[in-house]
């Protein structure tokens, strides 16, 4: 099993405040949410977007940080 790899995420001024209406939406943190996609979406896709970033040269971070701001809009657009 792989150790826990660091990245960083440059997020959008757009993509932040979407995080903190979602946030707010949902009666928590940024910082949760943040951590709640990490952990249940990105920590599970990280070798299909490590793949992605050889085959197009595209840094790994920045595809991190668009992926986020996918998931982030799903969840927004989830009527629960």
């Amino acid at each position: 099993m792989e150790e826990n790899k660091e990245f960083e995420l440059n997020l959008s001024e757009e993509t932040l405040q979407q995080l903190e209406e979602y946030a707010a939406e949902k009666g928590t943190t940024p910082e949760d949410v943040a951590e709640y996609i990490i952990y249940e979406f990105l920590r599970n896709q990280i070798h299909v977007i490590e793949k992605r970033s050889q085959e197009t040269g595209v840094p790994v971070n920045e595809l991190i940080s668009m992926q986020f701001g996918r998931i982030l809009t799903y969840l927004r657009d989830q009527k629960h």
